[in-house]
């Protein structure tokens, strides 16, 4: 059986000022310095997506159906102290502007591009942390809300628009709003899958659902909707695209919003291909091109994500919510069980453990010891130094025992008063007294003053009682027994430890004295 531990190894943290209290030392929070290494590589990732956002937009009739950059850069930014957070902005300019250029636009469109690629991720993140805090949680509600609606929704439409009107400046690309309409939306998706995905990313949790204990359950369940996505975008002669949100929701209440992040990514991914190479139920849409097609697909991809991120998240917080509670309960458990004075178990909590203790030796055939301790003298060292000396006296010995005792004592108590217990599982008289010179010893270590004690120190007394309970035997019969020892232990001069080696019978625990 396991015995729960002792509430005072457990809590018993009061710091006394004659107990070796220990200074801990101010923690100042420092900004931390720019990592080259993170930026370069930020930048040679950023100047790879861009560059492949720029080709996928030319193999789709010009359109970006997803632009992948300005979500990467605004997820690494956020995570990041603000002091660094300008190179990565100039980063994110040079390669977008760098990946136009090597694809073979003219400079001044280039630049232009890349300046309003930046106004987005900047707008985004300088907002999003002033009112959200930093860094910013895009698992909680409210910020993820937030991040829907300024950086997915808000900033986007900006730099479409700036985007569409310095691009129509070089290029003759159409009527602005069909050049914005496009824009927006390969923007749109690029936030608001990119960046979550960025972001779980770099959650030090994140990879516990990767981790082999969790790996298959993952694959399997992330499969569902790959599977779905697969199935409904090749087959082109029934619009059977309703078939993925029963398998996206599945994920969302399994794996949370880590885990419908990447389905919708995987969703994207594939339905992204089919949709570009022709396949798939948006086929049916007759009498149009393949650009309407594909903002249809954007669409559908944006109404997934507005709809799941924010369940998901609500779901991660109400986790989180239900995690909070269990943890104030068992906090305030522990409270209730423990003596307000020294940190300890308090009576209740002792005689509840007592009986478990009791139950599990009798059940295992094992052998229980208990100590009872009492502080030498205690009413006259109150008379000499007051009570509040007095308390803190006690916090001192709490202290001590706990701190003797830890790793072999079930449960330390005080027991009421003056006194203390120490239940000691599977436990012979032989090792009981042991562990209670051991406390003696430390108690007498602490060189507490006492004047009134003839030794001119604190001192304790300890009466030990140890035994394999019978059946029809009750815990009392070793409660009475190891007060016996604790008496005789005062009587023969105090700062001693007596035993009682007992033997329990189906009536009484009959015991051999004998002196420490």
């Amino acid at each position: 059986m396991d015995i729960v531990k002792s509430v005072g190894e457990a809590s018993l943290d009061v710091e006394v000022n004659d107990c070796a209290a220990a200074e801990i030392p101010n923690a100042h929070t420092q900004s931390k310095p720019l990592h080259w290494g993170h930026l370069t590589a930020t930048f040679l990732v950023l100047l790879l997506f861009s560059w492949l956002g720029i080709v996928l937009s030319r193999q789709s009739d010009g359109v970006a159906t997803i632009w992948f950059t300005n979500g990467l850069l605004f997820a690494l930014v956020v995570a990041r102290p603000k002091n660094t957070w300008i190179p990565y902005f100039i980063a994110g300019f040079l390669a977008d502007t760098l990946a136009d250029v090597i694809y073979g636009d003219p400079l001044r469109l280039s630049i232009g591009v890349a300046v309003a690629n930046s106004v987005e991720v900047i707008i985004s993140s300088v907002l999003l942390t002033r009112w959200f805090g930093s860094p910013l949680q895009l698992t909680k509600r409210l910020p993820l809300l937030g991040f829907l609606g300024i950086a997915v929704v808000g900033a986007t439409a900006l730099t479409s628009a700036l985007g569409a009107s310095w691009t129509l400046l070089f290029v003759n690309a159409g009527p602005w709003w069909m050049l914005f309409r496009t824009w927006y939306l390969g923007d749109v998706l690029g936030m608001a899958i990119i960046a979550p995905l960025v972001f779980i990313l770099q959650r030090p949790g994140f990879f516990t659902m990767l981790q082999s204990q969790q790996l298959p359950r993952t694959l399997l369940l992330l499969l569902v909707p790959a599977a779905a996505t697969a199935l409904v975008f090749s087959h082109s002669k029934d619009p059977l695209i309703f078939f993925i949100f029963p398998a996206l929701l599945l994920v969302t209440f399994r794996l949370g919003f880590p885990g419908t992040v990447l389905a919708v990514f995987v969703i994207a991914l594939i339905s992204i291909w089919f949709t570009v190479t022709g396949h798939g139920p948006l086929m049916l849409i007759t009498g149009t091109n393949l650009l309407h097609k594909i903002v249809i697909e954007q669409i559908f991809l944006a109404v997934a994500l507005f709809t799941f991120f924010p369940v998901a998240a609500l779901l991660e917080e109400r986790k989180a919510l239900e995690i909070s509670l269990q943890k104030s309960e068992l906090r305030y458990r522990e409270l209730a069980n423990a003596d307000a004075l020294t940190g300890l178990a308090n009576r209740r909590a002792f005689d509840e453990r007592l009986e478990e203790a009791w139950n599990w030796a009798t059940r295992n055939e094992q052998s229980l010891a208990l100590l009872l301790i009492d502080v030498d003298l205690f009413k006259a060292y109150n008379d000499l130094y007051g009570h509040v000396g007095g308390d803190e006296c006690l916090r001192c010995i709490a202290k001590v025992i706990a701190s003797a005792l830890q790793g072999r004592a079930e449960i330390a108590a005080r027991f009421g008063g003056e006194e203390f217990a120490v239940i000691l599982p599977n436990t012979t008289v032989e090792t009981a007294v042991q562990v209670a010179e051991d406390v003696r010893h430390a108690v007498a270590g602490m060189k507490v003053p006492h004047s009134g004690n003839q030794l001119g120190i604190q001192t304790i007394s300890v009466g030990v009682a140890a035994g394999v309970p019978h059946r029809n035997a009750a815990a009392i019969s070793l409660l009475t027994a190891s007060d016996h020892a604790l008496y005789r232990a005062k009587y023969l001069g105090r700062n001693r430890v007596e035993s009682a080696a007992a033997v329990i019978n189906r009536t009484e625990m009959s015991t051999a004295d004998s002196t420490a």
